[in-house]
């Protein structure tokens, strides 16, 4: 149901929290890899880092037992509030 007003609030918040709950690096690959559909290698050689870190900043990494960093689990915080999609 694209265009609907539930789609477009919906897409409003999305887009708002990526702009605002993510660091610049991880607002990067977040856009390219969702909003511009490149892959996780086009977005490394594109910014000149390895596909590696393009993952952790997507997905996070595991450290000490538990993941840390990543966009995902970020945006997935803040959006809870939206419910299951």
């Amino acid at each position: 149901m694209e265009g609907t007003p539930d789609s477009e609030r919906i897409e409003h918040e999305v887009r708002r929290a990526v702009s605002t709950a993510l660091t610049d690096k991880q607002r990067e690959a977040v856009e390219l890899f969702f909003f511009e559909g490149l892959s996780q290698s086009e977005i490394a050689r594109r910014l000149g880092v390895s596909q590696q870190v393009i993952q952790k900043r997507l997905f996070g990494a595991p450290r000490r037992g538990t993941v840390v960093g990543g966009a995902l689990a970020r945006l997935r915080a803040v959006l809870a509030h939206l419910g299951p999609s």
